[in-house]
């Protein structure tokens, strides 16, 4: 399954240290030009970088100009590019964590995950050790927007896959 992917995303998991989990439910990870700008700022860069070092991840550019900037118009520039290179790229499924970015990708027909959703993949895989609860409140006090309630419910139910 390949995956286009937005910074937030990518800058979380690795916050959480589990970023290097990802090849255990993709086989490859897209990357837009426009989000590794922003993940080169991040304290994650080298895990991001090591995974595109090693081939599991790729860097690349949409080249659907009307599309992005149609995009644009309501989403910051990594979202609209991620968006625009899963429809260009067919890629299986896109990881947004953005609420305008994940209705507009639905609209448009491309399958959307967020970060809780790769959590709890990875949890059910039992990659990811911690409790629920424990989780929750590293993520909210990371500065990862979510109500605590959702997150727990998302986090206990035991269905697997992304």
């Amino acid at each position: 399954m390949k995956a286009a992917v937005d910074s937030s995303v990518l800058i979380v998991l690795g916050q959480l240290d589990y970023l290097r989990f990802v090849r255990m439910l993709f086989d490859r990870l897209v990357i837009a030009e426009s989000v590794f700008e922003e993940v080169k700022e991040s304290e994650v860069f080298e895990q991001v970088n090591a995974l595109i070092a090693d081939g599991f991840a790729m860097v690349a550019r949409s080249t659907k100009s009307d599309l992005l900037s149609v995009l644009t118009l309501n989403l910051g520039r990594g979202e609209a590019e991620t968006i625009a290179l899963a429809l260009e790229m067919g890629v299986d499924v896109a990881v947004l964590d953005d609420l305008k970015a994940r209705k507009l990708a639905r609209r448009l027909k491309v399958k959307i995950v967020g970060t809780l959703g790769v959590i709890k993949a990875l949890a059910d895989m039992e990659l990811v050790k911690e409790t629920p609860e424990s989780l929750c409140e590293r993520l909210v006090a990371q500065g990862f927007w979510v109500d605590r309630e959702l997150c727990l419910r998302i986090l206990r139910k035991r269905v697997s896959g992304v």
